[in-house]
């Protein structure tokens, strides 16, 4: 699983970033800051089943605090955005390509309108970023457009002559996309477009094909980021009143609370409504201020920074995923090795054991006989349906 974070220049992809993995890529107030792709691992924050079993938990990758599982996630910011893309302005040729790696983006949008169409600083309020969002999707759209039409012609002819699945071969062709059958065929039951006559297809059709596969490929979650700044919050306001699904966050905010919890000045857990100063000697007059600042106009109006809502909408609702915790020992909820809840893997809603177990290892998917979901003991078959926070032991042949 790779989170794109994807926008036009200075919107703040790479805070947003630092502050998920508190990473120290290079950010900016001009454009194309960021050249090449800043990669990191972040962590999405859950509750963790160690409370409920009365374990301690040892995780391998990741960490566990306070009964909140942080579970490391891999994360792309990509040069930033300009319109035209698609026809190689700015950054355009390598956004697209960096793109392609992704499993959902998240788009960084300046809410406060204090940034022009190319990332430049303009009077305050003056820019709406609703044509942000709208710009992201078309550039997009435009540059799958540009991949069907090589070549539509013969294409379309073939398939028709030949009787091929449309479905199939539309798949092979943008298998670097990451394409499936299911999400094709998804954007060509939504455009309502004929798979028997693809040659009566014209440009706007095929542009309609390529706006559906676009979000079945590319999905998008909005991040308002700035949201503290003056006009922020109208806009935000606004554009949730438009349909827009939006939500307000500070990357600058999440990032400062993170490293003063990492410097022991505070202690807080990402995606908390409040957090707790620990030793007021490590921080001076400054620092108060702000800490006063983010806790009245970000935490107290917003619930959070919205940092981990971001992940968590992207992940669990947009990308459906579900935590399951595979082991092997099923008193002890442990790995051969003794690690207690060693591991949490993030699965698509459907996920069976023999895949789970796949996941785990190729070979234990082949052995597979059954799986005993914990602590109730159930024994269940490969037909069924892992659930969240399932806790799962995969029973295999020597």
């Amino acid at each position: 699983m790779l989170v794109g974070l994807v926008g036009k220049p200075s919107a703040g992809k790479s805070t947003l970033l630092n502050a998920i993995c508190l990473s120290d890529a290079k950010t900016g107030d001009y454009p194309f800051t960021t050249i090449d792709p800043n990669k990191g691992v972040g962590y999405v924050v859950i509750d963790c089943v160690c409370q409920k079993l009365g374990v301690k938990c040892e995780p391998r990758h990741g960490f566990c605090k306070n009964g909140k599982r942080f579970v490391p996630i891999k994360l792309l910011d990509v040069a930033g955005l300009v319109p035209g893309a698609h026809e190689g302005r700015g950054m355009g040729n390598k956004f697209l390509d960096d793109l392609r790696q992704a499993d959902i983006l998240i788009h960084v949008v300046d809410l406060s309108g204090s940034l022009d169409a190319e990332g430049n600083i303009v009077e305050k309020g003056s820019w709406d970023p609703k044509q942000d969002i709208i710009f992201l999707e078309k550039e997009i759209d435009y540059w799958l457009l540009g991949i069907l039409e090589n070549d539509w012609d013969r294409i379309s002819r073939r398939i028709e002559a030949e009787k091929l699945s449309l479905v199939d071969v539309i798949t092979d062709r943008l298998s670097g996309l990451k394409a499936n059958k299911e999400k094709v065929r998804n954007a060509l039951k939504n455009s309502g477009l004929d798979a028997n006559k693809p040659t009566k297809w014209n440009e706007n059709d095929l542009f309609l094909f390529a706006s559906k596969l676009r979000k079945e490929l590319f999905p998008i979650v909005i991040a308002g980021n700035k949201i503290d700044r003056e006009g922020s919050e109208k806009n935000y306001a606004r554009l949730k009143e438009e349909g827009f699904d939006i939500i307000p966050c500070s990357g600058l905010a999440e990032f400062y609370l993170r490293k003063l919890d990492e410097k022991g000045a505070i202690s807080y857990i990402p995606g908390n409504a409040s957090f707790e100063i620990i030793d007021s000697t490590l921080l001076n007059s400054r620092e108060m201020a702000t800490l006063e600042q983010i806790k009245e106009k970000i935490l107290k109006k917003y619930g959070s920074t919205g940092v981990q809502k971001l992940l968590h909408h992207a992940l669990f609702d947009i990308m459906g995923l579900i935590p399951v915790y595979p082991v092997e020992d099923a008193t002890h909820y442990s790995d051969k090795d003794g690690r207690v809840l060693p591991d949490v893997f993030l699965v698509p809603k459907g996920t069976t054991p023999r895949e789970l177990a796949g996941m785990v290892h190729s070979d234990l998917a082949k052995k597979f006989i059954h799986a005993i979901i914990l602590p109730s003991g159930r024994r269940v078959g490969e037909d069924y349906e892992l659930q969240p926070f399932d806790v799962v032991k995969i029973v295999h042949a020597a």
